[in-house]
């Protein structure tokens, strides 16, 4: 359970004094930091489940829900999330890991999200759709549909099988938020190969 430093205050406040109480309980490894001012008392929680916990608004996005859709072959341990208005890249390391937000565009921020989690935990996380667009959007800049296909399926290794899954509409319907070059050239990759109308 994520507890803040005025929760525990709060439930320590019958010890003379509560902060010295919250420390020896992180010094004994029953209160875990994740950032300042904040606790996890479970040490075998899923950590990307911690991320928004770190930066708000946020939403688990690039290559770790690459990964945990199976778009990408490689387990990825950094926790990346898309946020917004931070404007530089920002990192946090903690007990748990390496989290990372970097931002995307405002007006796409709230599209194409889903929720995952374990019981009363759930997190917002990109649909694989827009994982795939949120990574385009910050990749190196393609200049034609060519290049995107090797950018996508061999420099960046997405298994090819599993992008034919994808929901070609919401795709399409995303990639226009982002108006960037990338991004446009997934629309044209996309209706020239993948939807028959």
């Amino acid at each position: 359970m994520v507890l803040t430093t005025e929760m525990l205050r709060r439930q320590y406040s019958n010890y003379s004094n509560p902060l010295d109480k919250i420390k020896r309980e992180a010094n004994r490894g029953l209160l875990i930091r994740i950032t300042r001012g904040l606790y996890e008392t479970d040490k075998t929680i899923e950590p990307f489940l911690l991320a928004p916990c770190i930066l708000s608004p946020s939403y688990i996005s690039f290559e770790f829900a690459l990964s945990y859709y199976g778009l990408i072959p490689e387990r990825v341990y950094v926790i990346t999330s898309a946020s917004f208005g931070v404007r530089k890249n920002k990192e946090f390391s903690n007990y748990f890991g390496r989290y990372t937000f970097s931002d995307i565009p405002k007006d796409v921020f709230p599209e194409g999200l889903t929720y995952i989690g374990e019981g009363d935990c759930m997190v917002r996380f990109a649909t694989k759709e827009k994982a795939i667009c949120d990574s385009l959007s910050k990749w190196r800049v393609i200049k034609s549909v060519k290049e995107l296909k090797n950018l996508l399926f061999e420099d960046k290794r997405i298994d090819e099988e599993e992008f034919k899954t994808c929901d070609f509409s919401l795709l399409v319907k995303l990639a226009g938020f982002y108006k960037k070059t990338n991004l446009d050239f997934l629309i044209k990759l996309i209706r020239k190969e993948y939807m028959h109308e």
